[in-house]
């Protein structure tokens, strides 16, 4: 099978997002892994308030069913596992910070010729600008175009 990565990518986002938005469920990302026979689908989703395991098995047999019918990989071998984005993967969308707010991040972001980075709490999400409150400093507001990348810290 001959599979262009990025491609597929967008055109599997593409078929996901109505199936999914159905069920309250959005489309955060999708890595594909060519595997000896059969290629591996590894599609995060997540919902406003928390994904459940119960709502990722779900989506996976819908989602599994459609892909097949449109013959998405050209009728050859696919997995197909659907999951939370989890703590250990940065944040995506705008539609992700919200049910964020009160955590730490690690933040890099635009802010002139350089990148700058930052750990901070988010405190707040107005339309699209995030608030962080960095250790022993003042708030600083940043639109979500500045973010490069943002992901939660882990507590421990």
């Amino acid at each position: 099978m001959k599979m262009k990565v990025h491609e597929t990518r967008l055109k599997i986002k593409e078929i996901a997002a109505p199936v999914l938005e159905q069920e309250g469920v959005f489309v955060v990302d999708v890595q594909l892994r060519l595997e000896r026979k059969s290629v591996l689908v590894q599609l995060y989703a997540d919902t406003d308030k928390g994904i459940t395991i119960d709502e990722c098995a779900r989506v996976s047999r819908e989602l599994r069913s459609v892909f097949e019918t449109q013959r998405v990989f050209e009728g050859a071998d696919f997995r197909l596992e659907v999951s939370s984005p989890g703590m250990d993967r940065p944040l995506r969308l705008l539609r992700q910070y919200p049910k964020n707010v009160g955590r730490r991040f690690s933040v890099r972001f635009n802010a002139g010729p350089e990148p700058a980075s930052m750990k901070a709490v988010l405190t707040a999400v107005e339309g699209n600008q995030l608030t962080f409150q960095p250790d022993g400093g003042e708030p600083i507001s940043l639109s979500f175009e500045q973010i490069i990348e943002s992901q939660e810290e882990l507590p421990w």
